[in-house]
Formats: structure tokens, sequence, C-alpha cells
């Protein structure tokens, strides 16, 4: 032992260059080398002639010699492969010590490989025709074989196969020649649902049924409305091996079948099973952590994992997390012990670990695991590939995890940088590229992430459910604990990433895809692209996600949408660049951010300082170099900008056009040196700005190859002064819904938004009372969605009459942001947008701006005389006209205001004004004041006194059918004098819809009040009949929606009527749906 530590040292110290040493300066304490060949012997000494063959025996002597080294021990790997048998585990007794590492790592030139696989040889034809091989395969399951390094597939059936039907225990199908299937016992049902890719194995067929093994088909039934469905396809049966490059597994008799591919020859062919689970395992515990160990230059290759193969099946829960056992009595119960996916490298309790320029390949479940406890880790620098489950999984999901009792067991400080993940999760789809589970403090930057079923990088846990104070949308918290401290998850970066060509088989995911809370979270810096529709965001904040900041990402090639917050708070997407506008914020999502994000026509128009500089770092790109370019001359720089100030906060920049050899394809804008905006044409605008406030801009161009010029000149611009007039003005609206009132447009908080009723048709309207006169110029509207409205800005001096500012309702926006101007100013106190399309979203604005500057002073300051006393005709019981005589005025009245018991209900600039929605048998006190152009008022008229006609309602309890009724909304409930029921049509039935009432006797009617659950969206016909067969029609309102919750239908002169009907022609896809149907005589 001695003579080799001697030899080694000797060796250190003889490559070390002969330098001069000042007396007074100390030496580096000298490493120490170990070394390992397959071809070494553990007799041997560890030196480079005379290597040790095993890890094992290395791991030992280092454990012996480590504390006589001065500076690090390196354990040298030489080429060739390091078959194992059993785990490699490292415990606390392999650590490093006072600052040393003990450092695995292929010696100079070598290219190691450390390998759970075991060959497999002696093949012979099947058959004459020699298309299918056999070989023995005795005492080993396996779910992978390798031929020349690539992975073959197990014989399947095609896709989608007809004629099954689930059953309690299993299927029903309709192929006969399943029944003949040798080993039914073998064959193993793969069924896809969203982000799902479940697993179960056949417990027996018989006749044409076919049994599943238990527990797996009861766990796979458990989620409701994610339950397992028919096959996608069959697996692993000697009866469905039928393509080259297919193989089965007989179990029964331990042979493995294989049909070559086309130039492969099974006498020379190298054909590898995985047959070690764990090939490394750093095994610490909380109070003696494995620390200070490193692996470089490794490959770690050809790992098993046969926990899907077993009753349990591979029933994900998520991530490829699986819901095992068979005490579930449902989904909820399992949420809390879904079991983790194992890695082919697994460290528990580690610190200060470092992986780099590793290659982890041929994996049967996840390539590097960090479990509990792991600190202080690095992953930098390697390749993941052909990974059957997730590539890099940092950090555990359990509650221990989410709220340890000990900061020994939080996973933080993870740095994974630089690294290549592709073909990951390529058997067990609904796997990732990189998981963060419940960590602090994780930084993912600069990987290239591609290639992959489902998502790139997910990060976060448990659905907002082990939050401080749980997930108030499940009921119950969904059998969670519920918790009153945060959870540890914070600080993880997401930044600088090349992601691209994902969710390729499974849906319901993202590039970055995240849950629950994350204070200091970011995702910033990342270049997306290539992202099917199946891809719901780009950017994924699903349910709980809070804390995030999404900002200087770049979007290219997204099919549906770049953002998607789902029952998300407290997020911010700001300062984004995107070729796909479109994004959503939905489900219960409150207090987000979604502004100031640029839309470019195309990729490379995009900034090329975000897309040159995410995914691999210089330094890296070798290890997965994209195409070459050939271009690398940018182009010129543009020309000086220069600037228009329309609004206070808004720039519009123009500049001349830059050149280049092979074209200029786009400008990215600079404010006071940061990235703000990007174009492919030579202008733009910048929002944002602050009124007065000095800016300088520069402009640089880019070409296709992403070369990019130097700088334009710079350009200053001081912004004029002004404000926006509607900030916290009074704000009215046509409707509103869910707590989001007119207000919230007007506040200046972009997280708040006004939106109409639910389920109500445009129009909609929102109104702002400015206090004041001003010349208004322009407004600028923040839409809820990134496009797809069209509206008309108006300005009225008095609420009555109004002239056009701005006119948008022929085509829609295509920006969520969006900016009306005018020359010619609009004088007015009143401003008012009507949203006259919404795409089908309805009307939802997060900020309503107004700009102008304030009209002098009037000089009228006499108001009108007060107008006579009015007079009130009831038309119906809940209905009245009050008039009066019209009032004078020295310039002229342009308007009265109409008071009911002191409150004010409306304006009008007619002398007559009628009042709906009151009470029968009720007194009522009417005034009126008069308005002149400058708003004088005059003093109230005297009070017209009114007591409205009892309630005499012909249809009151009477018999009612109707065409359709649901959820207890019987038609008797439109008859029973009680606005708080009603009726309702059948759910999901198209129109039309009809009720009808039997007044008992042919009666005089003179008019019939409706009122319908929404308060606008209807379409309808009233009829009368005095013998339920011939109708006559009292009024038609089929060719307009309703505007108003209820409608006055009069006759011209009275009916007689012993029949009524209501026929709903048209509901907006409400269904037809009615409070009350009532009708009246004698009016």
């Amino acid at each position: 032992m001695r003579r080799s530590l001697i030899a080694a040292l000797s060796l250190a110290a003889a490559s070390a260059p002969l330098t001069a040493v000042p007396s007074h300066a100390a030496a580096k304490p000298a490493d120490l080398y170990i070394y390992v060949s397959p071809t070494g012997k553990d007799t041997g000494r560890g030196t480079a002639r005379h290597p040790f063959k095993t890890l094992e025996h290395a791991r030992d002597h280092v454990r012996d010699v480590k504390d006589k080294a001065g500076g690090d021990v390196h354990v040298r790997l030489e080429s060739g492969t390091y078959r194992l048998s059993r785990t490699f585990a490292l415990t606390a007794e392999d650590s490093g010590a006072d600052g040393r590492t003990v450092v695995y790592e292929a010696a100079p030139g070598a290219h190691p490989v450390i390998s759970g696989g075991r060959r497999v040889t002696g093949w012979t034809p099947v058959d004459a025709d020699q298309k299918v091989y056999k070989a023995k395969l005795s005492n080993l399951d396996t779910r992978q074989l390798y031929v020349n390094g690539e992975l073959k597939t197990r014989a399947r059936s095609q896709k989608n196969p007809s004629g099954f039907s689930k059953t309690s225990t299993g299927y029903t199908f309709t192929d006969k020649s399943l029944d003949d299937y040798k080993r039914p016992s073998d064959l193993e049902v793969v069924s896809a649902w969203g982000w799902k890719l479940m697993r179960c194995p056949v417990a027996s067929i018989s006749g044409n049924a076919m049994t599943v093994q238990q527990p797996c088909w009861h766990n796979a039934n458990l989620q409701q409305g994610q339950e397992i469905q028919n096959p996608t396809w069959l697996e692993n049966a000697r009866e469905l091996l039928d393509s080259p490059g297919e193989w089965y597994l007989d179990k029964g008799v331990g042979e493995v079948y294989y049909m070559p591919e086309k130039g492969e020859d099974m006498s020379a062919a190298d054909v590898t099973v995985p047959a070690v689970q764990d090939l490394v395992d750093l095994n610490g515990t909380r109070g003696a952590p494995v620390s200070d160990v490193a692996f470089k230059g490794i490959t770690f290759a050809y790992s098993t994992w046969l926990e899907p193969s077993s009753p349990d099946g591979h029933i994900e829960g998520q991530a490829g997390f699986r819901m095992v056992g068979d005490d579930n009595p449902d989904f909820d119960s399992t949420r809390l012990h879904w079991k983790k996916t194992p890695g082919a490298v697994n460290v528990s309790h580690g610190q200060h670990i470092t992986f780099e320029g590793d290659t982890f390949t041929h994996l049967g479940a996840v390539g590097l695991n960090l479990n509990t406890g792991t600190q202080h880790t690095t992953i930098t620098g390697n390749v993941f590939r052909q990974i059957a489950a997730t590539g890099i999984q940092v950090g555990g999901v359990e509650w221990r995890d989410a709220h340890p009792d000990d900061p020994r067991d939080i996973t933080k400080d993870t740095v994974v940088d630089n690294n290549v993940v592709t073909q990951a999760a390529d058997q067990y789809n609904g796997s990732l590229g990189i998981l963060a589970g419940y960590t602090d403090s994780t930084t993912i930057t600069h990987n290239k992430v591609y290639d992959l079923p489902y998502s790139g990088i997910s990060v976060g846990w448990g659905w907002g459910l082990t939050d401080q104070g749980g997930n108030s949308a499940y009921p119950n918290n969904a059998g969670v604990p519920v918790s009153d401290s945060p959870t540890i998850s914070r600080d993880t970066v997401v930044t600088h990433n090349e992601i691209s060509d994902i969710m390729k088989s499974q849906a319901d995911g993202g590039a970055v895809y995240t849950l629950s809370s994350n204070p200091g979270g970011t995702v910033s810096g990342n270049y997306i692209h290539g992202v099917p529709e199946y891809a719901y965001g780009a950017v994924y904040h699903d349910e709980g996600s809070r804390h995030w900041k999404n900002t200087g990402n770049a979007f290219c090639d997204v099919a549906y949408q770049w953002l998607l917050m789902n029952h998300a708070e407290d997020n911010k997407a700001q300062g984004n660049f995107t070729t796909k506008p479109n994004f959503s914020v939905q489900y219960l999502s409150k207090n987000n951010e979604v502004n100031g994000n640029v839309t470019v026509g195309a990729c490379d128009q995009l900034p090329a300082s975000i897309v040159d500089d995410a995914g691999l770092e210089p330094g890296y790109r070798h290890l997965d170099p994209g195409p070459a370019v050939t271009d690398h001359q940018a182009p010129t720089a543009p020309g000086t900008p220069a600037a228009a100030t329309d609004f206070p906060t808004v720039a519009d920049l123009g500049w001349p056009a830059a050149t280049d050899d092979t074209g200029v394809t786009g400008y990215s804008v600079f404010q006071d040196g940061k990235l703000v905006s990007a174009t492919g044409t030579m202008s733009v605008r910048i929002p944002h700005l602050t009124a007065g406030q000095t800016y300088t801009f520069t402009v640089t161009a880019r070409d296709a190859a992403g070369n990019e010029s130097e700088p334009s000149h710079s350009l200053t611009v001081t912004m004029p002064r002004g404000r926006d007039l509607a900030l916290d003005k009074p704000a009215t609206a046509s409707s509103d819904s869910e707590g989001n009132v007119p207000a919230k447009a007007v506040d200046g908080d972009l997280s708040t938004r006004w939106a109409q009723g639910l389920g109500l048709p445009d129009p909609s309207w929102i109104q702002v009372d400015l206090g004041a006169s001003y010349d208004v110029t322009g407004t600028i509207t923040t839409f809820e969605k990134s496009d797809g409205y069209k509206y008309r800005v108006q300005v009225s001096p008095d609420e009555v009459h109004w002239s056009t500012l701005a006119d948008r309702t022929a085509d829609n926006t295509t920006a969520q942001t969006d900016y009306a101007h005018s020359d010619t100013p609009v004088a007015g106190r009143f401003v008012r947008l009507t949203v006259t399309g919404s795409s089908g979203n309805g009307g939802s604005i997060y900020d309503f701006q107004v700009y102008g500057t304030p009209r002098p002073p009037s000089t009228d300051h006499t108001a009108p005389a007060t107008p006579g006393q009015p007079t009130v005709k009831a038309l119906l019981p809940s209905l009245v006209q009050v008039s009066w005589p019209a009032a004078t005025d020295d310039t002229g009245v342009t308007s009265y205001v109409v008071y009911q018991d002191g409150k004010r209900i409306g304006v009008t600039d007619d002398t007559a004004f009628r009042v709906a929605n009151l009470s029968p048998d009720k007194q009522y006190s009417f005034t009126v004041v008069a308005r002149d152009a400058a708003l004088n008022g005059s003093d109230p008229s005297p009070a017209a006194e009114v007591t409205t006609p009892p309630d005499d309602d012909l249809t009151l309890d009477k018999t009612a059918t109707a065409s359709s009724d649901s959820e207890g909304n019987v038609p008797a409930k439109a008859v029973d004098g009680d606005l708080s029921t009603r009726w309702a049509q059948g759910l999901g039935l198209p129109d039309p819809s009809w009720l009808q009432v039997d007044l008992g006797k042919a009666t005089g009617v003179s008019a019939v009040v409706t009122t319908f659950e929404k308060s606008s969206g209807y379409q309808y016909r009233l009829e009368y009949s005095t013998d339920g067969q011939s109708w006559s029609v009292l009024d038609d309102h089929t060719g307009e929606n309703t505007v108003t919750a209820t409608t006055y239908s009069f006759a011209a002169e009275p009916v007689t009527a012993r029949y009524l009907r209501l026929t709903i022609t048209g509901s907006s896809w409400n269904g037809g749906s009615v409070y009350e149907l009532q009708a009246y005589g004698g009016f």
C-alpha cells in the first residue's frame, strides 16, 4: 500500500512543471492519482502502469490513503467498460475532507463506461427465412434491449387497436386472435391520456375478455376524468413481433426474440440488456452526508428498472411518479405517496457533489437523481441522451421535502448548467427533461433541452396543496394536511436555456412548467422554439404557481400560446419577445401582470442577444453542435433614430435602415442600455415611459444568422408632461363579474381588471367620469387577451350626447395594448369605451387610460330654472313613466337628471323617462334636475309621489310547461312570483326553447314582463292563443338581442288569450332561462 501511494505521488510530482518558488511561499499540496482499468488487477498498485481493475477496490483503497494525500484524490479510469454486477455505492466514509475532493474521472484521453449491461450472445434463427432470431436469457428480466448501441422496440401492436371496451376488470375485445396468444401474462397494455402514459400488465385472456393485473387496474381508474382509456397499443407478445427492430422476451422459458433491421448481422452484433438498476449511489444520511465527491468525463450506461413490470405497473400521478399499492380508496389518498422514479445515479444527503463532463445514456429509469438533503451540487457540461424517464431529477416531492423538520434535509444550492438533455422520457413519456421538486435556490441555466415527449423543465410540486394555507380550490385540501408555514421551495432560476421540440406525444405541459409557490422564482433569457399545440403554454404556470417573474425570454414557432397561467397568483410576465402573441390567464388566477411583451413577425426578428446567449455557452457547444454557420458578417449599424411622442408615456421611434450582405431581418431597441423591444421594420412603439423623464435610445440590426450590428448613434428624448386622466376616477359599466368591477380598469394596477358579466354577449361598455371637461386626444387600453377585440371610444360632455374619438370596430386588435390617438381633440367630461366584438371572450380590460388637456373653465355659471313638478303614469306594477315640463336656461338646457327617492337613476335629454324594476303596491318619489352644457344644475323639481298598482299577475301559480328543464329548474318556477327561482331548459340543448303558461280561461292581456337569467343576449318571440293550437304574435324580438334582464312587451290593443308562449330563439349559448314570466290586463 505504501509503495502505491509513493508511486502515485511521484507520478504527480514528475508531471508538474519546474518553477522557481520563493522560499517564503507555501507549495500547493500534491494531488493523489489512482488508476483503474478494465484490464487491470486489483492486486496491482493503482498506478498508471499497474492499475486496479474494479471501482470497488479503488474506492476501498481511497478510504485507506485519502487522509495521507495533501490535495485532491483523483481516481482515474482508463478507457473501457466497467461492467457492474451490483451498485457501486459510496457513503460518508468515501467523502473528501478539509477542502479536498475525491474525483472519479476519465484518465486523459480516455472514455470509460460504467455499465450495468449484460451482453446477449448465441443468436440463432428461429425460422428458415431468418427474419427472427432468438437467444437464451436465463434468470434475467428486462424492459430494454440494445443492438449496436441503439434502443430497440418491444414488440407492439398497431396504434389505437379497434374493438376494445373497458370493463371493471380490464377490457373486452373483438380481435379473436388475442385469445390464441401463447403467453398473455407477458403482455402489457399501454394507454396514453393527456400528460400520462400508463402501463398495466395483463393477468389473463379468456374468450373475448382481458383481465388486467391488480392493483394496477384499480389505481389506473382512481383519478376521475383521467382514468386509463382503451389501449394506445399492446406490448410484449411473440405474436406482435412483426417489424424489423422489434424484440420480445419470453419470460416463461427465458428466451429473447429479435427481428433484425436491414444490415444487422446477429453473429457480429453487440446486443446488450441492462441488469443493474442503480449504477452508482451516494448514500449519505442526515448526520453523515457524503461530501466533496466528483465524477468527471465518465459515461453511465445500461441501467434497468423493473418496477413497471410488477403488478403495480406504471400508473402516473405526474412526472412519471407512480401510484402503487392495493390500499388506495381514492385518488386523493395517493397524493402524498406517489413513488419517485429512481436514477441510474442517485445522491442522498450529499454535499458538494459534482458531475462534470459525464454522459448518461441507455438508462432504464432516471438519469441523475438527487434525493432529500442533497446540497451544493454542481451538474455541469454533461450529456443526457436516450433515457427512459426524466433526465435530471433534483429534490424530493414528499411532505418531509416540502416541510423538513431539519435543515439538513433541504435540497438546496444546486446548479444545473451547460448540459444537453435530449431523448429523455423515451419510454415513460410522462417524464421530463429536467425536474426540480421541493428545492431551495436551484439554478437551471444554459442547458440545451430538446426532442422530448412531454415538458422540458418542470419546477415545483404539490399543486398549492402543501403551500401555506393549502389550496382553497380543492375541497378539504384534497386530503393533504394544511400547513401553517410555506414550503422550502424558493429562488429557482430557469435562465438562458434553449428548449425546443417538446410535447411530441403528450399534452398539457410546456417548455417550462411550474407548480406551487416559489418566491424569487425567475424564468428569463430562455430561447424556446418548436412548441406544438399540445403544449398548453410554452411557459405554463399551473396550479398554485406564485411569485414567478418571467422576463427577457424569446419564443419562436409556438403553435398555441406562449404563456398560460392556470390558477396562478402574483406572477409577472413582462419584457418577453414572441412570434405568437396569444396567452391566457384563467381559472382562479389573480394578481398577475402580463404586459410590456413584444410580438415580432418572424423568428429571425427576435433579439439576437437573447437567442445567441441561450443554450450552451461557447465552451460547451461541442457537446451538441448545431448546424454550421457560414455567415459571420454583421449588418451595418442602423441610422440615428427619431421619435414622436403623442402620449406622455409612449415614444414612437423610427430610424434609417441598416444594410447586410445577406439581408437585415430584424432590429433590437435599447432604452438606457437595456433591451426593450424588437421589430422587423424600421419603427417601433416604446410604452410604459414616465411623463417628463429623459431617455436615451439606440438600435441594433441583426441578420438571419444572428449576427448583430454595432448600436446606432443614440437619441435622447424628454417625454412631454401629462397624466392619465382616468386614474382612480369613478367608473361604471354595462355589467361586471366575479369581483372584476369597473374601478379595477382605472386603478393603475395591471394585475386587476374589469370584466363584463359572465356569459353575456357583445357589446359591453365601460365609462369613466373625468371629473372636469378636457380636450381628449387619446386612450391607451390594455385588454385581457392578446388580440381579438373590436371597440369604439366616445366622449360626452353630459352622458347623453356622444362624439367618437376613435372607431376600431372594423378589425380585431392585434396586440394586448391598443393605442387610439386623434389629432382632433374631442371635448367632454365622460369617456366611454364600447367593446363591440370580443371573439367570444367578453369585454375585459386591465387598464383604461385617457389623455388630453384641460379645457378653460366655463364662463357660464348660471344654472337652468327649476323644472316643473313631474307627473307619473303607471304602465305596469313594476314600470312607470315620469314626465315633466321643460326647464329654461340662458344658454339652453342640454340634459335632465332623474332621481328616485333621492337617488340618481338616469340621465336623458328628453322630458320623459321610463323607470323599471319597481315593486308593486309601493310608494315612490321622483324629482328632476335640469343641466346646461356647463353642467350647471338647477334646484330639484318639486317631488312627484306615486304608489304603484298591486301585482295582479295573470300567470301567478298557473300551470306552466316547457320544451325541457334541468337541475330542478322546472317551468313552475317561472310563474311562482319569486325572482330568486327560475326555469331553465335542458343542459347542453341548443336553441330554440319554449315556456308556455295556461291562464286557466280566456283573459284580456295588454302586457307581458319577462325577466331573463342574464342581463342581455336573448332573442325571443311572445305568442298568445285561445285554444293552444292557433297562435298569434304579441311581440317579436327575434331580430336583436335583449340589453336588459327584464323586458316589457305591450300589445297595441288588449288581446284575448288563455295561453301564452315564450319561444327563445337565441340565447348567446346560455340556454333558455327565465326567472319570471308575468302577464297583465287593464293597462
